[in-house]
């Protein structure tokens, strides 16, 4: 009898526990989602402020390549489609498979000429 007293009060504890994570991890979610958003502002503004000399030395140096555009992209889309548009159409004139490459893989890019 004494166990089943203490198996519901220790189920009881566990159960508040894990309402505790849970409230925690929402609450760390929330953040990550509010960082990420102005991470997301942050790279649209900058990409809108790149030159051709800048994206060919992002190109040069490694920075810039299919892999960190495509990630990039997959975040700015499509709430920053100005932006990574006219970052696309900047790209096209640095590096033209590139920016090919890119509109493949994102079709609603599709720069209009």
């Amino acid at each position: 009898m004494e166990d089943c007293g203490k198996r519901s009060g220790d189920d009881t504890q566990k159960s508040k526990q894990d309402e505790t994570e849970r409230a925690e991890l929402h609450e760390e979610d929330f953040h990550l989602k509010i960082l990420k958003d102005i991470c997301c502002e942050l790279l649209s503004n900058m990409l809108q402020e790149l030159t051709k000399e800048n994206i060919l030395e992002g190109l040069n140096q490694g920075h810039l390549n299919e892999q960190t555009c495509s990630c990039a992209f997959q975040n700015l889309l499509p709430l920053y489609f100005t932006s990574v548009e006219s970052f696309l159409e900047v790209l096209r004139e640095a590096d033209q498979t590139l920016a090919d490459n890119l509109e493949k893989r994102f079709p609603s890019l599709k720069v209009h000429t």
